[in-house]
């Protein structure tokens, strides 16, 4: 499932035990993939961090919004840190850099932080997924921009804040535009119900009629439990009827 946002597993787990005839069927692929998915009508929602470019022609839905965040090893000395743990970009463009794979969410959001500060960098490593770029911060080989969020499940590495263009993280809900089919309308609800500090319990009613496709698409970034900024489409019909599994995104 996707690291990127931590309630999806919650929202899958819900919709099932209500609807235990209904079949998930998930996996992951690049951000365009996701958006050229949704146009086909092969993926009705999906979770990702899309600019406000790419939401175009979509219904969106925001689920939460935080800053990125620089993460090294607890060795490391960061050049121009300021005395309450703030660095800039322009100094961090010096150190060797863990980068995603280009289409990957976080790269996306990071190459536009930098573009906006007017500051070029090279990529010394780049990978896909969330926990070996973790390992590679561990082991000083470089240092990693990610959401704060993803940054807090390795509390042993440290976190740095950016005192300006702070690279912006933001995870929403996004479908065609129309009426949701009331598949898709009741696990909307739970997603909506599972953004960060609403209380655990049910959303509310579900709706009675749940034969029609529905389809969920959701970032991730390799991180335990789910894979980097990647996408995971799920997909499910009423009855244990096999489907084909619709296209995913990435970190």
């Amino acid at each position: 499932m996707q690291g990127v946002w931590a309630g999806l597993d919650h929202a899958l787990a819900a919709l099932r035990a209500e609807h235990p005839g209904v079949v998930v069927r998930l996996r992951q692929a690049a951000v365009a993939d996701i958006r050229q998915a949704l146009r086909e009508g092969t993926v009705d929602p999906a979770v990702v961090a899309l600019d406000r470019q790419q939401q175009r022609g979509l219904t969106t839905r925001l689920l939460t919004r935080e800053d990125m965040v620089l993460l090294a090893s607890p060795p490391r000395s960061l050049a121009g840190a300021t005395p309450n743990g703030e660095v800039y970009l322009a100094d961090e463009a010096q150190l060797p850099l863990v980068d995603f794979t280009p289409g990957w969410a976080i790269r996306y959001a990071v190459d536009r932080a930098f573009r906006a500060a007017g500051v070029d960098r090279d990529t010394t490593f780049e990978v896909n997924d969330i926990v070996a770029a973790a390992e590679l911060v561990r082991n000083d080989l470089g240092v990693c921009i990610m959401p704060k969020s993803i940054a807090d499940r390795f509390p042993d590495l440290p976190q740095y804040r950016f005192g300006r263009h702070a690279p912006s993280w933001k995870i929403m809900v996004v479908r065609p535009p129309g009426e949701a089919p009331s598949a898709v309308a009741a696990l909307l609800r739970h997603i909506a119900w599972r953004r960060p500090g609403r209380p655990l319990g049910p959303p509310g009613p579900t709706p009675r009629r749940t034969s029609c496709r529905a389809a969920c698409l959701c970032q991730t970034d390799g991180v335990p439990h789910g894979r980097a900024r990647t996408a995971a489409a799920a997909r499910w019909v009423n009855g244990r009827r096999r489907v084909t599994p619709a296209a995913m995104t990435s970190p």
